[in-house]
């Protein structure tokens, strides 16, 4: 083929490459910051519009480019947006998303598209631009390989197509470090000076990092000043490693113009920054002042933990990039960086050209560079780094095309002479596509599931990294969009905001940065890999989900990557700090599911909130009173309080929906120290009558319409002193109790009534109702008299007891008048329907009960 064909073609493919993966299935997941910067490009495309130029500031990384890719996606969309935009959106939350929806026939992830298709045309046409600086350098063979590894690696690609500066900044700095090392080493054109010192400021204009080009670029003009003062000044000879005969300008002529340069390269990029940013053209002290400010809030660390090596951790380290590049790497990359290595030592081959040395010497300091700063600041990401992937692509490059020459170059063993009987470009692109562009294709469109598997891939990942970056979220919404009423369903999700938020009909919850009671009266509930990972939002909601049963799990590519939760009958779970034992239902239409009482404890005189967590079962068309109400053991009233719960008619109520009921509980100034039952019934105002209760677990009726929610004591002053001294708590039954008992009497007559106090301390909310047993047994273990009931009778059951709480529960045992004489033990314990409680004295396990003491029987 004629090469004036040949070449433009062999562009056209390589573009065509790089451009593909990422412009294939953009409307697949979202990311989590996304969705911020989509609502941002709307901020700055109305501030264009309106010649607001100071807000086209809208964060400190300054994502200008970002934004401006996301201008050209929103108004190829919607081209009336800036006519119709009601003005400036917030972005914590999805306002801008709302008003879009309510307002206007598109979507958010139909702009988002839209807007991704801009990012990666534009990196596409990056990479290719890369390309002619890479020629000059490196021959054009070894910019070829080095586009294709650039263009397919699965970790580029993956953050190269989302509206985010990641990719974008990786690209600009890759092609602007190509040009500024075709300029030093290539001749020093000014042309290369040019090119590297705009696409130096786009990437300034993108993320913040990019300002390392310059001190990374010092370094190499510092490098060269001093080649060429040493070869040409202090021994006044040529570079004896040139490619070409020495110039005639002097050394001092030469270092004058690598300092003009690099002063020429800065003020380039400074130019570039000032221009595309409409900021600057207002404010710029005041821009550059803010970005330093909020740049130095931004890296002191995460809003939640990273995960590193198998542990949530604050700040990861300084081995977390040298891991993270390991697992991230393709086994090609790999292969070529080592191979480069070893022939750079060797200077053989293609590394016997200076500026292919000079040039794989100078990509891996841009990534020593990159590793060494990004490893300062606590918050690390893998992402961080993706400039160093893209110049070990290119150091991998030259690697291979070393590696490729030795079969053709040696006398060798049987097997290289088979290998020469194959062409090398056939073995070189079977190598590279299995070792490193097979893994794109398999993990698409998740490519940012794809993990070294030299180093276990996604099996050993989640133990090793942070996974997960909104992926498989869409699924999980998809497949809740299915199910029978799951268009209009309440979930609750980690990243709900746009991973989950926009790709799901029902409304959406965030699950981390707020109380879980504002998310557990969702009808499903998504749990997330790095969730899990990380252990938020707390490690008991962790593990208590672990032990449910999803009934739906996202995998991709050997990654669990999401778990979706059936809640619409599970009450609230132990780990929310709220007594849920008293749960119950009131005329199946209102859910007591829990209930915070702060001071279980109290004076006479004394008021406190307490608050009722209360949820719709289903549609409620009358309007219900509740009534709460404080008694004393013998049901006398001493407190009540009635009237709509959370203020609120109850007719309308939503579905599901959680209301906190709040009352002012006020212990009357005269009552006397003692336990007093606190009960919530509900009732029609128009009938006064009671709604029924059921225990909500098992659906079991209540003895009465009135569930005991929460057992008062109120105690003396305390100048006061009391009849009765605490008691140190001899035995723990389970979790929830500490007993002791007051001594017995020696002797008991048979016939006769043993009377018995016991003391009881509460160790944590009871969550069931439990029952004492007394039993006496002969010194055969003969059960010769009992008594089983309630500790204080069914008025306060133990699941209303509170942490703290210190209870004395009197009672009376009647022994038979035929009692033969001998020895009795006393034995003790409490047991519901699933068995008695374990027992332990001192710390020591004893069994079920409690031997409190052996009387004799004369």
């Amino acid at each position: 083929m004629n090469a004036r064909v040949r070449a433009p073609l062999v562009l056209l493919g390589l573009f065509l490459l790089a451009w593909l993966p990422r412009t294939a299935a953009l409307d697949a997941y979202v990311s989590p910051d996304e969705r911020k910067w989509l609502a941002r490009s709307a901020n700055f495309t109305y501030a264009l519009s309106q010649a607001d130029y100071a807000r086209t500031f809208q964060r400190e990384h300054p994502g200008v480019t970002v934004m401006w890719a996301g201008t050209l996606g929103l108004l190829s969309v919607y081209p009336e947006y800036t006519q119709q935009s009601p003005g400036y959106f917030t972005w914590e939350r999805e306002h801008f998303e709302a008003w879009l929806q309510s307002q206007t026939p598109h979507t958010p992830l139909e702009v988002l598209a839209a807007s991704r298709r801009w990012v990666a045309l534009g990196v596409a046409l990056l990479l290719l631009v890369s390309f002619f600086p890479l020629r000059r350098l490196l021959g054009h063979n070894t910019a070829t390989l080095a586009l294709l590894l650039l263009a397919l690696d699965p970790f580029g690609v993956a953050l190269s197509r989302q509206l985010h500066p990641d990719g974008f900044v990786a690209s600009f700095v890759f092609v602007a470090f190509i040009y500024f090392l075709a300029w030093l080493y290539a001749g020093q054109q000014r042309r290369d000076l040019l090119l590297s010192g705009l696409f130096m400021g786009l990437a300034w204009l993108t993320k913040t990092p990019a300002a390392l080009l310059l001190p990374a670029g010092a370094v190499l003009v510092a490098a060269q000043a001093w080649r060429v003062w040493a070869y040409r000044t202090k021994a006044g000879l040529a570079d004896p490693y040139a490619e070409e005969p020495p110039s005639p300008p002097s050394a001092a002529h030469t270092l004058r113009m690598l300092g003009t340069g690099f002063v020429l390269w800065a003020g380039i990029a400074a130019a570039t920054f000032v221009l595309l940013w409409p900021a600057m053209w207002v404010d710029p002290l005041g821009s550059l002042l803010r970005m330093a400010t909020e740049m130095e809030a931004y890296v002191e660390g995460h809003v939640n933990a990273n995960f590193f090596l198998g542990a949530p951790t604050p700040d990861p380290g300084p081995l977390f990039y040298p891991v993270a590049i390991f697992w991230r790497l393709t086994p090609a990359v790999l292969v070529g960086t080592a191979a480069a290595f070893v022939f750079y030592a060797r200077r053989e081959w293609v590394f016997a050209a200076v500026r292919t040395r000079r040039s794989s010497r100078a990509l891996l300091w841009l990534v020593l560079v990159f590793v060494l700063a990004m490893s300062v600041p606590a918050k690390k990401f893998d992402r961080y780094v993706l400039p160093a992937f893209l110049a070990l692509d290119t150091i991998a490059a030259i690697g291979w095309m070393a590696l490729i020459q030795l079969p053709w170059r040696r006398q060798a063993r049987p097997w290289v002479q088979r290998l020469r009987t194959l062409s090398p470009t056939a073995v070189l692109a079977t190598a590279i596509f299995g070792l490193h562009g097979l893994f794109t294709l398999l993990t698409y469109p998740y490519y940012l599931t794809y993990f070294n598997p030299l180093a276990g891939g996604s099996y050993t990942a989640p133990q090793v990294l942070f996974v997960g970056w909104g992926e498989g979220l869409d699924d999980a919404a998809g497949w809740i969009r299915r199910q029978p009423g799951g268009d209009q369903a309440r979930i609750a999700a980690w990243y709900a905001d746009g991973p989950f938020s926009y790709f799901s009909t029902g409304t959406a919850v965030p699950m981390g940065y707020s109380s879980p009671l504002s998310w557990l009266d969702t009808d499903y509930a998504v749990t997330y890999v790095n969730q899990w990972q990380r252990q938020l939002p707390s490690p008991a909601a962790v593990a208590w989900f672990a032990s449910q049963e999803p009934v739906h799990e996202v995998t991709r590519n050997g990654l669990v990557l999401a778990r979706v939760y059936d809640l619409r009958q599970t009450l609230l779970p132990p780990f929310i700090d709220l007594n849920t034992a008293p749960a119950a239902d009131f005329g199946g239409s209102i859910r007591l599911v829990g209930v915070d009482l702060p001071q279980p404890q109290v004076q006479a005189g004394a008021q406190q909130q307490v608050t009722f967590y209360l949820q719709s079962l289903g549609a409620i068309e009358a309007n219900y009173n509740v009534l709460v109400r404080l008694v004393s053991l013998d049901g006398s009233e001493l407190w009540r309080s009635e009237g709509w719960p959370w203020g609120a008619p109850t007719a309308g109520w939503p579905p599901r929906e959680l209301r906190p009921d709040g009352h002012r509980l006020a212990v009357p100034a005269d009552t006397p120290p003692g336990l007093y039952p606190l009960l919530l019934s509900f009732y029609d105002p128009t009938t006064l009558a009671p709604l029924p209760a059921a225990d909500a677990r098992s659906g079991a009726a209540l003895p009465s319409p009135q569930q005991t929610v929460a057992l008062l004591q109120v105690v003396p002053p305390p100048d006061e002193t009391q009849k009765t001294p605490a008691s140190t708590a001899r035995w723990q039954l389970g979790n929830s109790f500490g007993l002791a008992a007051e001594p017995l009497p020696p002797t008991v007559e048979a016939g006769a009534e043993l009377e018995i106090r016991l003391h009881w301390q509460v160790l944590e909310h009871p969550q069931m109702r439990y029952t004492l047993f007394l039993h006496l047994v002969d010194s055969d273990g003969q059960l010769v008299a009992q008594q089983d009931q309630p500790p204080l009778g069914e008025s306060a059951p133990t699941y209303s007891w509170q942490p703290g709480q210190q209870i004395e529960t009197p009672l009376r045992l009647a022994l038979p008048s035929d009692l033969p004489a001998g020895p009795y033990t006393l034995r003790v314990g409490l047991y519901n329907g699933e068995g008695r409680l374990p027992v332990s004295e001192q710390g020591e396990a004893v069994g079920d009960f409690a031997a409190l003491a052996v009387v004799e029987v004369p």
